[in-house]
């Protein structure tokens, strides 16, 4: 009888296969070990870029930077690449080192496809990592579901519709609001 098992690649592994062209013009991320496919759509790219464009403009540069699609570390088998993370500090100060799970202020996935993982594993990922507030972009429901992510428990879920501002709130301070609106087509 034969048996399959999975092969779970850590982090510095997936480098390596990176570095070697494997993966060509593919859009990968390392989810607990295994190779997933990215894919996007046009409303989906359309979200990601308008929602980096606004929360950019809330923020000061010499503080935060805000990250699209590019990948975080967040453990030995974790390099998610989240459609947006606002990170601590400066693109500079970060160009040495991908972010680590105690750079990450917020992380954003913009979903069309996706609400099942993005609602499921990578939700419970990051509140393990400790990244304390996550934002869905459901481009389904028309809506932007924020939670916040304690180390006890997850809050209840808090959801924002095509007419409301999403407040957003990095450590502890709201720095401005996000109109739904502006990320839908």
């Amino acid at each position: 009888m034969r048996t399959s098992m999975v092969y779970r690649l850590t982090v510095p592994k997936f480098h390596r296969l990176a570095a070697s062209g494997v993966f060509e013009d593919d859009r990968v991320e390392l989810l607990d070990g295994v190779l997933t496919m990215m894919t996007t759509g046009p409303a989906h790219d359309y979200a990601v870029s308008q929602l980096g464009n606004l929360l950019g403009d809330l923020l000061p540069r010499d503080r935060w930077w805000v990250r699209e699609e590019k990948p975080l570390r967040l453990g030995l088998f974790w390099q998610p690449q989240p459609d947006i993370a606002i990170v601590r500090g400066t693109n500079r100060e970060h160009a040495a080192q991908t972010p680590t799970r105690l750079d990450v202020a917020l992380i954003v996935e913009v979903s069309d496809t996706t609400y099942a993982k993005d609602a499921g594993k990578k939700l419970r990922w990051y509140q393990r990592c400790g990244i304390q507030t996550y934002w869905i972009v459901d481009l389904s429901r028309r809506r932007v579901e924020v939670r916040e992510l304690g180390t006890h428990g997850l809050e209840e879920a808090v959801f924002y519709s095509e007419g409301d501002q999403v407040p957003l709130i990095l450590d502890g301070q709201e720095r401005g609001r996000v109109a739904v609106a502006e990320l839908l087509v």
